[in-house]
């Protein structure tokens, strides 16, 4: 019996092991490719006419903002207009946003949801005079660097009819916002640069994308009751064969969280929404990928992959033991890879003495994780929360 289950022990040992060896071999796969560096170039071309698209549940304190930076984005003033979606706003807020010039669309749902609003947003612009070509879309707490819609607008004119632009932090100034910069960055790395170096689509982050107007309508009609809207669109662009570009260059900043609770909440519907769309389309990833099409195959991969935190509070603990031990499995080795793949994706501008100190509360970090974790249920998919803003507004 003894043998028995020590056999038992070691295969499940094998078997978590092979598992994190495919989890740290694809992100050293595109980390190394976003490290070749990953450049676009698309023609200037006449600007087209562009709604930005701007939901937000009762962020009342921020949006004046958003929208008053957004209206003076470098952009023929002709040739686009702002619109916020306001669910569940003041009625003064509204009445300013408007006086600033902006749109403000009033939206109440009985279960709000993003993908709500920008639907109902979608179909109040087709039914307005002068249908927009194309529409960009930014979160509550997003400020548009200068030449973002113009990039956008060169790129859908020169052969894409999507695009991603590079969110980036806007504010650095807690430890755990340095990290969440940390992370986005990496994620720029990975899932943009890197897999646009290798010749796949750009992954989708919820806000600073811009779409075809016709293609986002019909991609948005059938996505309504679920949180995470952005893995759906991915996975629907994936499927009809269009290919999602990233815009390094042009860069969206976005608010970081500051502290390790509003880190725990945010968490929670992210890795709630990453489990939810895994479960979902496991098994079409693979019918997919028997047709042809890997694109949306390695969609539902990055669906299956751990959180890098949770990944490097797990793999980093097992190598020291490793070190100490002595054990066959090479854990050391798979947790030097790991950080090998972080630090090639991290971009060389954080190389700081202030990012170093950051990296210290990871601990912190990978225990609001595994909190996360434990208050995921079958409800956080379908939620519209929002992560409280520590500044911004006025």
């Amino acid at each position: 019996m003894p043998e028995f289950f020590s056999a038992l022990l070691n295969g499940l040992h094998g078997v978590v092991f092979g598992l994190m060896v495919f989890q740290v071999g694809y992100l050293l796969v595109f980390a190394t490719a976003a490290a070749l560096g990953y450049r676009t170039h698309h023609p200037e071309a006449e600007p087209l006419s562009m709604a930005i698209l701007i939901p937000g549940y009762k962020e009342d304190r921020i949006i004046r903002e958003t929208v008053r930076s957004a209206l003076a984005h470098d952009y023929p003033s002709d040739r686009f207009r702002v619109v916020v979606l306001a669910d569940q706003f003041q009625p003064d807020t509204l009445e300013q946003v408007r006086q600033m010039g902006a749109e403000a669309v009033e939206v109440r749902f009985e279960q709000s949801t993003k993908a709500k609003s920008l639907n109902l947003g979608l179909t109040y612009l087709a039914e307005q005079p002068g249908t927009p070509e194309a529409v960009f879309v930014l979160d509550a707490d997003n400020l548009m660097e200068p030449g973002v819609l113009r990039g956008v607008s060169n790129a859908l004119q020169n052969g894409y009819r999507a695009v991603q632009a590079h969110r980036t932090a806007r504010n650095t100034d807690t430890a755990f916002a340095l990290l969440d910069s940390a992370n986005e960055e990496i994620g720029n790395s990975l899932f943009r640069s890197g897999h646009r170096k290798m010749g796949l689509p750009s992954a989708l982050i919820g806000s600073g994308m811009g779409f075809e107007f016709g293609l986002f309508r019909q991609i948005m009609n059938d996505i309504r009751d679920v949180s995470g809207e952005d893995k759906l669109i991915d996975l629907k662009l994936a499927e009809a064969g269009i290919d999602v570009e990233f815009l390094p260059g042009h860069k969206v900043l976005d608010e970081k969280v500051s502290n390790s609770k509003n880190f725990t909440q945010q968490r929670t519907r992210w890795v709630g929404v990453q489990i939810y769309f895994f479960k979902r389309h496991f098994w079409e990833g693979f019918r997919k990928l028997f047709q042809g099409n890997s694109a949306y195959f390695d969609k539902v991969l990055q669906l299956s992959l751990i959180p890098k935190v949770l990944l490097m509070g797990l793999l980093f603990p097992m190598g020291l033991l490793d070190a100490v031990f002595g054990w066959p499995w090479f854990w050391w080795e798979l947790a030097a890879l790991l950080a090998l793949s972080m630090l090639l994706a991290l971009p060389r501008k954080l190389y700081t003495w202030p990012m170093f100190k950051a990296v210290l509360t990871l601990p912190m970090a990978f225990i609001g994780m595994v909190k996360a974790i434990a208050r995921i249920d079958r409800t956080t998919a379908v939620r519209f929360e929002v992560t409280p803003k520590e500044q911004g507004g006025e």
